[in-house]
C-alpha cells in the first residue's frame, strides 16, 4: 500500500510519451510507465498524494481508465481511497461505493475498501491533505474540512469512513489509515484523534508510524 504521489511531473512522468514505449506500454502516455510498474509491483490500496492532480483531473482520468491496448491499472489491487475529497462532476465516473473488496473496483476511487490477505479482511481508509486547492490543481474535486488548519475537524471526517467501514464490516479488527498530509506533526496529532484505527501510513518519506514493539495504534 502506499500513502500517495503514485506520480510525479518530471522526466520519468513525461518519457511514457516516448513512441518508442508503445509496444512496452500498450499506448504511449505521459506516466503510464508510472501505472504499469505499479501494476507490476501489486500494490493493493493507494491514497491520492497532492501531485496526482499537478496537472488536473484529466490526467487522473486518463492514467486510470484503459486506452487502446494500454491497460489502465489492470492489476485488480489498485486503487484509490480517499475520505476528505468529495469527488464531484470531474471523477464522478470513477467512483465506486465505499467498503467493497478492493479486487473488485480496479481503477475506482471511494473513501474505503477492504483488502482480503489469506482469508482475513483489513479495512483501508484513505485521506489527503486539505491543502490541496493550494498546492495542486484539483479542479471540482472537493477538500474536507474547509479549514485546512482544523485538524480535529480533519479527524472527524476520516473518523466518518472509519466507522462507516466498521459498522458495514462488523468481523474487520484491523483499518490501516493511508494519510497524505505533507508535514509529520498533522500525521501524528491525527493519530491520536483518531479511533479504532490500529495502522497508520503516513506521506512522510512513506512512514509507517509505528512504536519500538508494536504498530502505531490510532485512539
Amino acid at each position: 500500500m502506499s500513502s500517495g504521489d503514485a506520480y510525479i511531473p518530471g522526466l520519468f512522468f513525461d518519457a511514457s510519451k516516448d513512441p518508442s514505449l508503445a509496444l512496452l506500454l500498450g499506448k504511449e502516455g505521459a506516466g503510464r510507465a508510472d501505472i504499469v510498474i505499479q501494476n507490476e509491483l501489486g500494490f493493493q490500496a493507494i491514497a491520492f498524494g497532492n501531485h496526482e492532480f499537478d496537472f488536473g483531473t484529466a490526467q487522473i482520468k486518463s492514467l486510470l481508465a484503459p486506452d487502446g491496448a494500454y491497460p489502465g491499472d489492470k492489476v485488480p489491487l489498485f486503487k484509490f481511497p480517499t475520505s476528505t475529497l468529495p469527488i464531484t462532476a470531474d471523477l464522478k465516473d470513477l467512483v465506486a461505493a465505499d467498503g467493497q473488496e478492493a479486487s473488485s473496483i480496479p481503477g475506482k476511487i471511494a473513501k474505503s475498501t477492504v483488502v482480503t490477505v489469506n482469508g482475513e479482511k483489513i479495512g483501508v481508509v484513505g485521506a489527503t491533505t486539505p491543502t490541496l486547492p493550494r498546492i495542486s490543481s484539483p479542479g471540482t474535486v472537493g477538500v474536507l474540512p474547509a479549514d485546512s488548519t482544523d485538524i480535529p475537524a480533519l479527524a472527524a471526517e476520516i473518523q466518518k469512513s472509519v466507522d462507516a467501514l466498521l459498522a458495514a464490516n462488523p468481523d474487520i479488527n484491523k483499518v490501516v489509515l493511508l494519510a497524505h498530509m505533507q508535514q509529520i506533526a498533522i500525521e501524528q496529532e491525527l493519530a491520536g484523534l483518531l479511533k479504532k484505527c490500529r495502522y497508520h501510513h503516513g506521506w512522510w518519506f512513506q512512514h509507517s508510524l509505528v512504536g519500538r514493539n508494536r504498530p502505531f495504534t490510532c485512539g
